[in-house]
């Protein structure tokens, strides 16, 4: 997600354990129910402001949760709720997680654990339960309830007889949760009025990049050895019959947690019109290491640029030994792209600089503040270094898509890169908000650079909807849900599908025939009314004033 798409979240228990922990209290704090996660038995939730104060039933909450109708005594608070809110209320009341007791001690004894449990645990009034002692031994009690843990079980293991809720803090914490997703919608409602509206004349286009190009796609699955890092690395190859040697090589980074087929729309997109895409599969941080442990290691963050550096490596050699790609692979005319925390990859073989020593400064915070691209990236403070540098002349464009990279690249790390590079950013990303995530960073790169934005898209938005998993028990807070993807992001898909081909081309002696899909106009010519989208090479100095208020303001 980042990256920590949350579609990955779907895919084992442990990992719906602690994405609840993180976000079933603000669910319930926004739907009006201000209760956190997490072993006697609770019997009301007090709710104080100062001396008023106001008692919620926990029997009252458990007959909403097993029927859906609203018993007497929950009537006057619901009725403040909209019918949209009582069905997320409800839908986070009937969450529903089956875990072993291993794994769930595993989690809340974790340091992310406690320090999630001991942020939530700020808005519980009760001296008994400071620095999430209760609200751990409620979790641990309640996980092992036949149901599976859930927020009724946890109220019925809460080791006192009431939870008290302090409402200010609680609103506080509120106002704090993904600040990074909060301060880019206030920096919409600044820029939005200011975005050019009126008459413009729109390019001659040549033709639909949208479209498939004339080749038929072929993947191909090799495995590379790194004996020196001890890593194994699937490496998947798209091409096709229409493949050139003259074509330059794309070299693509996933996002954490994922594999090779995030993509695979784009990637089918690109191979089709005859250039080779190459995907490594990072060992430390895909599909099938995410599902199989809690946390990443500190040292994924340099381990994974240094995945497609070997891969580059190893390509050079089959390029002249392997009957299959003979002739085929132009190392040396390399774009680097990668999506979410594979965008950092691809920032960091651009030539990004990673500052560990000002990561280490930005990351002494309160956890439930951050986003999950944050906090992905916040993993890198244990690493034994103060800066690394990645950069390789191979690689001639970088493209990254949704980079988590507020802090990863210090103030001036990204002042390194010395190639054209382009950023997607998306306005509606809850797992690596566009403001500190990509806009901030933006101005830092010095060469040619494009930032393509998106109004109303999501972190998932840019993603093949056939690797998304279901999000339908995602609930809707201000750090999860409200993903869309599928049928509904068909525009997003196909801004994508243009930028990354036209990019590609300009590495190519067709770069003129492309030039027109990287212009302000052509975006401006195509943007629908779902997803608006503009195309620009700078941030003007008054929103960067207004962005440099908003980022001293957290």
């Amino acid at each position: 997600m980042p990256e920590i798409p949350v579609s990955i979240f779907a895919k084992l228990p442990w990992k719906k354990l602690l994405f609840s922990l993180s976000f079933l209290t603000p669910s319930l704090m926004s739907s009006g129910l201000l209760f956190p996660l997490s072993s006697h038995a609770a019997e009301s939730v007090v709710i104080r402001q100062g001396f008023i104060y106001a008692t919620v039933p926990v029997k009252d909450l458990k007959e909403f949760a097993q029927t859906g109708k609203v018993p007497l005594g929950l009537l006057g608070y619901l009725s403040l709720l909209n019918p949209e809110q009582k069905q997320q209320a409800l839908a986070a009341l009937n969450i529903k997680i089956k875990i072993s007791d291993e794994i769930v001690d595993e989690i809340v004894n974790s340091q992310v654990g406690t320090r999630i449990l001991t942020d939530i645990d700020t808005i519980i009034s009760s001296d008994q339960s400071q620095e999430g002692t209760a609200i751990k031994e409620a979790i641990l009690s309640a996980s092992k309830s036949p149901q599976g843990l859930s927020v009724i079980n946890f109220l019925e293991n809460y080791p006192l007889s009431t939870i008290e809720i302090n409402l200010p803090q609680a609103f506080q914490v509120l106002k704090r949760l993904n600040q990074g997703f909060w301060q880019t919608q206030r920096l919409l409602l600044e820029v939005l009025p200011k975005f050019p509206t009126g008459e413009f004349q729109p390019p001659q286009i040549p033709f639909d990049p949208t479209q498939p190009g004339p080749g038929k796609v072929e993947i191909t699955q090799i495995e590379l050895q790194d004996q020196q890092r001890n890593r194994k690395i699937p490496v998947y190859i798209y091409s096709s019959s229409v493949a050139s040697p003259d074509q330059p090589l794309i070299l693509y980074s996933h996002g954490r947690g994922s594999d090779y087929q995030e993509l695979r729309y784009l990637m089918e997109h690109l191979a089709s019109y005859g250039y080779t895409v190459i995907i490594p599969e990072h060992p430390g941080s895909n599909a099938t290491y995410v599902d199989q442990n809690l946390f990443l290691s500190p040292t994924e963050i340099i381990e994974r640029p240094q995945d497609l550096i070997f891969t580059l490596d190893e390509l050079e050699k089959l390029n002249l030994t392997d009957p299959r790609f003979k002739g085929k692979l132009n190392t040396n005319n390399t774009l680097v792209f990668g999506y979410s925390f594979g965008g950092v990859t691809a920032l960091a073989l651009a030539g990004g600089e990673l500052q560990i020593d000002e990561l280490r400064k930005n990351c002494d915070q309160s956890f439930i503040t951050f986003s999950l691209g944050k906090a992905t990236q916040c993993l890198a403070a244990e690493l034994p270094k103060d800066r690394y540098r990645f950069s390789d002349p191979r690689i001639k464009r970088a493209i990254s898509f949704a980079p988590t990279a507020s802090v990863i690249f210090g103030k001036t790390g990204l002042n390194q890169v010395q190639i054209p590079t382009l950023i997607l950013t998306q306005s509606s990303d809850k797992v690596t908000p566009a403001l500190p995530e990509q806009i901030a960073i933006f101005p830092q790169i010095k060469t040619d650079k494009l930032l393509l934005g998106v109004l109303g898209a999501t972190h998932l938005s840019v993603r093949d909807p056939r690797t998304i998993a279901d999000q339908s028990w995602i609930p809707i807070t201000p750090i999860s849900g409200g993903e869309v993807i599928g049928d509904a992001s068909t525009d997003v898909r196909n801004y994508a599908k243009t930028i990354v081909l036209a990019t590609a081309a300009q590495l190519t002696p067709e770069a003129e025939k492309y030039q027109v899909f990287l212009t302000p106009e052509y975006y401006r010519s195509i943007s629908t009314q779902a997803f608006p989208v503009r195309l620009i090479t700078d941030i003007p100095p008054e929103t960067q004033v207004f962005i440099e208020e908003l980022l001293k303001a957290e």
